[in-house]
């Protein structure tokens, strides 16, 4: 467990790194070491090496949110404060850059408010590369005591995905994240306090661009209910469901699957900058089955995170599907709502 103004302390399980060059892949078994730490104390020289691992940009991303929130057991409960902690994550956001989590809240680079992290433990690393200046994460947070100020929430305290695409900018000497997908949910309100208001930027986003984000939604929707069988993923793609399932899996398996009978979407969000394209939106999607479950048909969210590819074609190289299966877990007591 890590605690604020701690040294780091990373539990790596089933650690896999993928490499798109040429083809090849290659697994790497890692454990906790001092270079993991460091990263957590110092962000900006984490994020400043650019052959920094993705477990490095992840602790040091945590050593920003550290930075950015209030003293230790301390909530903040003020605009200021809030607006504060954003001014330190902001100069590492990709001017694409697009938060989503599952309590619905998406956020871009001029408005993201950072959670209030007090604690944490980082498990099951999986990286790769679409290009030698870009790392695509999925990992694992168990977060208690986590707050989200402009929403006035507390967020479970249970392990919970994240996917992450991060890209080396050259011009300002440092990683900045381009897309982050949080599937940890709200459980509470906090006592006695409103959502904190704060100001911020909407992208300026012209119509071409959201007519070519909207364009990669409906290609992929096509390819979800089979109607296309374009191939679209970029081969160090990933995929994070919010059951925790996640691919590619450690154990190499490729997704089962099959075609859902329908795809509708609103809500679009895009954000585009030079090669890269993020678009968010909502989905429901009707019948679809993955690995043998049935998933729901209601609302949820998606994003989807593209690169261009010398050849000038868009190659989705990450997902985050917001949805969950229709059928209980079987680790899940039933609960009586008769009296």
């Amino acid at each position: 467990m890590m605690n604020r103004r701690g040294l780091a302390l990373v539990a790596l399980v089933g650690v896999l790194f993928l490499s798109a060059c040429g083809g090849q892949s290659e697994t790497v078994e890692s454990s906790t070491s001092d270079a993991m730490p460091a990263a957590f104390t110092d962000p900006e020289a984490a994020f400043a090496n650019p052959d920094a691992s993705g477990e490095d940009l992840i602790n040091g991303w945590f050593g920003l949110l550290d930075l950015a929130g209030g003293e230790d057991g301390e909530v903040a409960t003020s605009t200021e404060e809030v607006e504060a902690g954003m001014a330190i994550v902001r100069p590492y956001l990709d001017p694409a850059f697009t938060l989503m989590r599952a309590t619905g809240q998406r956020y871009t680079a001029g408005n993201f408010v950072p959670l209030d992290i007090a604690a944490f433990d980082l498990s099951d690393f999986v990286v790769t590369e679409p290009r030698d200046d870009i790392r695509v994460i999925r990992f694992f947070v168990k977060a208690p005591g986590a707050t989200s100020p402009d929403a006035g929430a507390v967020m479970s305290d249970e392990k919970a995905p994240r996917i992450v695409v991060a890209r080396w900018d050259e011009g300002l000497g440092h990683w900045v994240m381009v897309s982050y997908a949080n599937f940890n949910r709200a459980i509470a309100s906090i006592c006695e306090q409103e959502p904190i208001a704060v100001s911020g930027e909407t992208p300026n986003t012209s119509p071409e661009d959201v007519a070519l984000g909207t364009s990669l939604v409906e290609q992929w929707r096509d390819i979800t209910t089979g109607a296309s069988k374009e191939k679209v993923r970029h081969p160090a793609n990933q995929i994070q469901l919010a059951d925790g399932q996640g691919w590619p899996a450690i154990d190499g398996k490729p997704i089962e699957w099959a075609p859902a009978k329908a795809y509708d979407f609103a809500n679009v969000g895009v954000a585009l900058n030079g090669d890269l394209l993020v678009v968010s939106y909502d989905a429901v999607v009707s019948d679809l089955v993955m690995e043998g479950e049935q998933y729901r048909d209601t609302a949820s969210p998606r994003m989807l995170t593209y690169l261009l590819s010398p050849e000038g074609k868009w190659e989705l190289i990450a997902l985050a599907n917001f949805n969950v299966p229709k059928g209980v877990p079987a680790d899940v007591e039933c609960v009586s709502v008769t009296s």
